[in-house]
């Protein structure tokens, strides 16, 4: 079993410091995992790029990146459709010369279509990409956005270069408050274990949410969901999981998982 605990993005302790600089921040922290976080725009050159792979390397850092949020597959809109896959290529390339195993996407929105009809236009999106990073696709907390476990579970059997990235939270919220016990944890996990998945990418953070609707992050404290049952799963059973941090108390909150962790 391998367990990597880390943040979404820069830690807040160790904010104004360089990408490379926040991964020794991250270390001496005792974490082990660093999602780069190009929500707003790609802010790495493939020169820092290649020095913040360096510095992953020597440190053990593992690395991730999340694309962009505005990226939509299932645009009506053909040019939307162009730029979402522009933007995925351009942080693969980016993920690949940094050496990030996985680039986490939103991949797009039902918009009152069927959801058969959406799926296909995703992994038809999907499995053109080739890259040594895998195109990493989000489970999503809002009923209007593709993303449910079973459409993940599929799309990642379907799709050679995809790879599932489970977001707790969202999967809770989209279920109004679903993730109530170990077993609901355990019946995730084990749906992409029995796919073969190897290392499973994870997000995590409280939620608040109301009528299946992700509404804004909160604390682990809030237990929306008690991320305790997780840990207690991962205690109990051998998955190997990357669990990123993405708590309004970003560090804090990667630290008080990772204690509750027997072997890290």
């Amino acid at each position: 079993m391998r367990i990597r605990i880390g943040s979404a993005g820069i830690p807040l302790i160790c904010k104004g410091k360089k990408t490379a600089d926040a991964i020794d921040c991250v270390s001496k922290l005792g974490l082990s995992a660093l999602e780069l976080e190009f929500v707003k725009r790609i802010y790495l050159t493939e020169e820092s790029a290649r020095e913040v792979g360096k510095v992953a390397r020597k440190f053990d850092v593992s690395l991730s990146c999340h694309a962009p949020y505005f990226i939509n597959l299932a645009s009506k809109n053909p040019k939307v459709i162009e730029n979402s896959k522009n933007l995925i290529a351009e942080t693969l390339n980016i993920a690949d010369i940094c050496g990030a195993k996985i680039v986490v996407v939103h991949a797009g929105f039902y918009m009152e279509r069927p959801a058969q009809d959406v799926y296909k236009m995703i992994k038809d999106a999907c499995c053109q990409f080739e890259s040594k990073a895998k195109l990493g696709i989000e489970t999503m907390g809002r009923q209007k956005q593709f993303g449910t476990v079973n459409e993940i579970v599929k799309l990642t059997e379907d799709c050679e270069n995809v790879a599932p990235v489970i977001d707790f939270a969202h999967v809770h919220a989209r279920g109004n408050g679903g993730l109530k016990t170990k077993e609901d944890f355990k019946v995730i996990l084990d749906k992409f274990d029995k796919i073969g998945v190897k290392q499973l990418h994870c997000h995590m953070t409280g939620i608040k949410y109301e009528n299946g609707n992700e509404k804004h992050h909160l604390p682990l404290s809030s237990s929306e969901p008690d991320f305790r049952l997780l840990a207690e799963i991962l205690n109990e059973n051998q998955y190997n999981v990357t669990i990123i941090s993405e708590s309004p108390l970003i560090e804090q909150d990667a630290l008080l998982f990772k204690s509750w962790i027997k072997s890290v």
